[in-house]
């Protein structure tokens, strides 16, 4: 059974580089483009309306979890605030890091005894977007054949495999607006005793994590420069850890 973490269900998405297509005669000559299933997955408008219906329908829970955490992240603070200054220095919060010291531990012992309550009330929030996101997955390869024989392309790259290539071969936006237009939403319900398969749940983790960074900048910018609390999670539907072994690029 898959094992799941917590991170913050953000209403953000993976970005994709802006591209410019230099039209269907470059790909046509070469018979070569490329293209992110990531990217191409991730930042498909069914993926995000589907994260929308997800903070709706287990809002309560959700705000129940952040709420939790919330109370967690302030314990903490206080555990790390050894001078009770007020102030999280760089030397509190790298002991608080730091299991094997006293405080560490006393941080490990508050996260041990309260994450366990916050994963339960996001468990079927994270269920229900990672069920979104393999049907999601699912659409892709039909989109990129789609997109590949419109642009002339007989092989489609990974953008890591190859050193070089004019931006005209990448077709990751035209691939999302295939996607778009094909499926403009996706079922969150999964059917009972459904599990994600190893590929779902690393694409998951993927983009939970960027939620996650982006969340620890806005967190740093509203706190001007001071220095972090180490936290559990931050609110939201969490993320489920990345199980080990390869994710293929292709589907």
């Amino acid at each position: 059974m898959t094992k799941f973490t917590t991170i913050s269900l953000g209403a953000i998405a993976i970005a994709t580089s802006a591209v410019a297509f230099g039209g269907v005669a470059d790909a046509q000559t070469a018979g070569i483009a490329t293209a992110s299933p990531d990217a191409a997955i991730l930042s498909a408008k069914a993926f995000a309306a589907a994260n929308t219906q997800i903070s709706t329908t287990y809002k309560a829970q959700l705000d129940q979890a952040a709420q939790q955490d919330s109370t967690l992240n302030t314990q903490i603070r206080t555990l790390i605030d050894t001078n009770k200054d007020g102030q999280i220095s760089q030397a509190e919060l790298a002991a608080g890091q730091n299991a094997q010291s006293s405080v560490g531990a006393q941080v490990k012992a508050a996260q041990d005894k309260a994450s366990p309550a916050i994963d339960q009330l996001r468990q079927p929030a994270i269920k229900a977007q990672a069920y979104a996101l393999e049907m999601l997955s699912q659409k892709y390869e039909p989109a990129l054949k789609a997109v590949a024989k419109q642009k002339g392309a007989n092989i489609v790259l990974a953008p890591n495999a190859i050193q070089y290539a004019p931006p005209a071969t990448d077709i990751t936006e035209a691939v999302i607006a295939e996607i778009d237009r094909t499926t403009p939403s996706v079922a969150i319900t999964p059917p009972a005793n459904w599990q994600p398969s190893q590929d779902t749940v690393q694409l998951l983790n993927q983009y939970r994590q960027a939620v996650y960074v982006n969340e620890l900048r806005r967190q740093q910018a509203a706190q001007q420069g001071g220095a972090a609390t180490p936290s559990s999670a931050t609110g939201g539907a969490p993320a489920p850890a990345a199980p080990k072994g390869r994710r293929s690029e292709g589907r």
